[in-house]
C-alpha cells in the first residue's frame, strides 16, 4: 500500500457544548490538519494523487471554517464542534474529491499542542 500525506493549518473558533446544558467561552484554535491518502498502487503518472491536487481539495474543505466560528457552518447545527466531528466533517468533505483507486485514509486534526482527533471509517 502506498500513502500520501498533506497537512495544512487554518485558526478558527468555537464553543462545545456540555450535557448539563452549559456551553464554555468562545475561543480560537489554530487547527493543523493531516490528510493521508492510499491506494494499493500507483496511477499511471506514478502517483497515489498528485500533493497538488489535494492540497487545493483541502484549501476548499477548510475554506468555510477558516476565520469563523465553526459553529456557524449547517454541518454543525445540530452537532458539538468538537475536535473530532471537525475531524469527520473534514474527511466527508474531502474523500469524495479524491480520484480512484486512491481513497481517504483518515483524517488528523490537532486543535491545540498535544491535543489531537482522528477520524478513519470503519473497513
Amino acid at each position: 500500500m502506498y500513502w500520501i500525506f498533506v497537512e495544512a493549518g487554518f485558526e478558527a473558533s468555537h464553543q462545545l457544548a456540555f450535557a448539563d446544558g452549559s456551553r464554555e467561552p468562545l475561543h480560537t484554535h489554530p487547527w493543523k490538519l493531516t490528510a493521508a491518502v492510499y491506494a494499493p498502487s500507483l496511477n499511471g503518472e506514478g502517483l497515489v494523487m498528485d500533493f497538488l491536487a489535494l492540497e487545493r481539495c483541502i484549501q476548499a474543505a477548510i475554506e468555510p471554517l477558516s476565520g469563523n466560528q465553526i459553529e456557524n457552518v449547517s454541518y454543525f447545527a445540530n452537532r458539538n464542534a468538537s475536535a473530532e466531528a471537525v475531524a469527520r466533517y473534514l474527511f466527508d468533505q474531502l474523500a469524495p474529491q479524491v480520484p480512484p483507486p486512491a481513497r481517504l485514509g483518515y483524517i488528523e486534526l490537532t486543535e491545540a499542542a498535544g491535543c489531537r482527533a482522528r477520524y478513519q471509517p470503519e473497513t
